[in-house]
């Protein structure tokens, strides 16, 4: 019998779907693609989620949405299979696009050739509408089926908030405007106690105040067990351009709290993944009331967050909050000016951030780096002052993820400026902020151990004003001491990291 299916895996079901997921993929146009969210998985990648559980006993139910060609559902079953698990599997495959199945009943099919105990059945549905149904109040259904093992690769987009479906799930209490978090929430409903979800998805939800109530849903009802990271972004999906950041994790419905298994690799599903574990307080720490998820991808990383994450102040703390700039360019073209002359005040974009200073105009300007005062735009000023500049947007390729600079009130010919929304700005109470402190912020946000501990939480390219609130500070005293010295020092990162090391003695050798 073991004969058989070895012969039967060698060009098995998942052999099967990916020549299937090849052929509807190279079918698809960009638009078609765009507009469903569509990025079928690839065979290494589905191996990895398949791989993730704890293998089942008895009669397992099992839930793929947004199912595709079955890629994900023939990895399961192959595995399943060549393990030889004491379970019976009933596949339930979501699937909303009717081109794709006849190809996901194929695959099906395949899967009950190779494991004669599979039942599979295809659902031609919108997941969120059937999955609704099926996590409505008990009056309001007729059958609840509930699952055993999810394993999903949800479909990436923003969830039309006109829409019917928006609706409903805001009646179920679900509130979320991305698709990909809609579809883990509802499915994370439909689990049995003690049953498993695997999922890829972006990294986004991690940190950030738009995720919030994902995550608190997610980690009231669920424990996170397994974080699977990719150190490229774009190897896993690469014949599908996907640019997001990815992980995939593993949650159970439980409410214990064990330790998480955390893997690193290269993203294509195909090296050996370097593995440790952390404690669940090491991935969000029970005091943080944003339940940021922090995923240490080595034991320096522990150490580091341990360090940085016990330093005494935050923003709110030093009197300091963090805020976006005011200026959409986009929405103000009309009032956006070439230079100062006249009636404009200079506008700060993040390209005139350089080596911790503001370099404004610049050598040369792709943007236009004023724009006009008038009653429309008045409002999008600041005095000027001393001020900390971050940029807002930045790549995982990039060498640094946090990079900060000060704006002294002697670098622009106005008594006002205005910065572009690419720029997040911190100040004290909309006004400047004392020069050290200033200088002791940027040097600090500019640190090493504060890049790789930002990278823990932060997995995309953004770096949101609440990011920079969540972070922790050293005391006041500290940071107008380090701010004193970074004034008349280089912005190089060793000089950075001494003075830094120097002046908060608790990130000593930290990096």
């Amino acid at each position: 019998m073991a004969a058989v299916v070895d012969d039967l895996l060698a060009a098995g079901p998942l052999t099967r779907a990916e020549q299937r997921r090849i052929a509807q993929a190279e079918g698809l146009s960009d638009e078609s693609r765009a507009e469903l969210g569509q990025y079928f998985t690839p065979a290494p990648i589905a191996r990895l989620l398949a791989d993730m559980f704890e293998p089942p006993e008895g009669r397992v139910r099992v839930l793929d949405p947004g199912a595709g060609v079955g890629s994900l559902a023939a990895a399961l079953v192959e595995r399943a299979a060549s393990e030889g698990w004491q379970c019976s599997l009933d596949v339930t495959a979501v699937e909303v696009d009717d081109r794709l199945l006849e190809s996901l009943e194929a695959t099906l099919s395949d899967c009950c050739d190779v494991m004669p105990s599979v039942q599979g059945r295809v659902e031609h549905s919108d997941f969120l509408t059937w999955a609704a149904a099926q996590a409505a109040p008990e009056m309001f259904q007729r059958e609840r089926l509930p699952f055993d093992l999810v394993i999903m690769n949800p479909p990436y987009g923003k969830l039309r908030t006109a829409s019917a479906t928006h609706e409903r799930l805001r009646r179920l209490g679900v509130r979320t405007s991305n698709l990909y978090s809609a579809f883990v929430w509802l499915a994370s409903r439909l689990l049995v106690p003690g049953g498993q979800l695997v999922a890829i998805t972006p990294r986004s939800f991690c940190n950030g105040s738009y995720f919030r109530s994902f995550r608190q849903a997610l980690l009231d009802d669920c424990a996170l067990r397994d974080i699977h990271v990719f150190e490229s972004r774009d190897t896993a999906f690469r014949d599908g351009a996907v640019l997001q950041e990815n992980i995939i994790f593993r949650i159970v419905r439980s409410a214990q709290r064990p330790p998480v298994q955390i893997a690193v690799s290269s993203g294509s599903g195909l090296d050996e993944p370097r593995r440790h574990e952390v404690s669940a307080d090491s991935i969000v720490h029970p005091k943080d009331p944003r339940l940021f998820i922090r995923i240490p991808e080595d034991p320096a990383s522990v150490v580091l967050a341990e360090h940085v994450g016990g330093l005494p102040q935050t923003l709110a703390g030093l009197g300091v909050t963090a805020s976006t700039g005011r200026v959409v360019d986009f929405r103000s073209r009309e009032h956006l000016r070439e230079d100062c002359d006249g009636d404009a005040i200079p506008l700060i974009y993040p390209g005139h951030l350089r080596r911790g200073r503001i370099n404004w105009p610049g050598e040369s300007n792709s943007k236009p780096c004023a724009i006009a005062v008038s009653p429309a735009t008045e409002g999008m000023f600041l005095p000027s002052g001393e001020y900390v500049l971050v940029k807002r947007f930045s790549s995982k390729e990039e060498r640094r993820r946090v990079v900060a600079a000060v704006l002294e009130s002697v670098d622009l010919p106005s008594d006002v400026v205005a910065m572009e929304n690419h720029v997040n700005v911190l100040h004290v109470s909309n006004r400047g902020m004392e020069r050290d402190l200033a200088w002791g912020l940027a040097a600090y946000l500019n640190s090493t151990a504060v890049d790789l501990f930002f990278r823990q939480f932060n997995g995309h390219t953004q770096v949101n004003a609440a990011d920079l609130e969540s972070l922790r500070y050293p005391d006041i005293q500290s940071l107008l001491a380090l701010g004193a010295e970074a004034r008349s020092a280089s912005f190089e990162q060793a000089a950075t990291d001494l003075l830094v090391e120097r002046h908060v003695p608790a990130l000593e050798g930290v990096r």
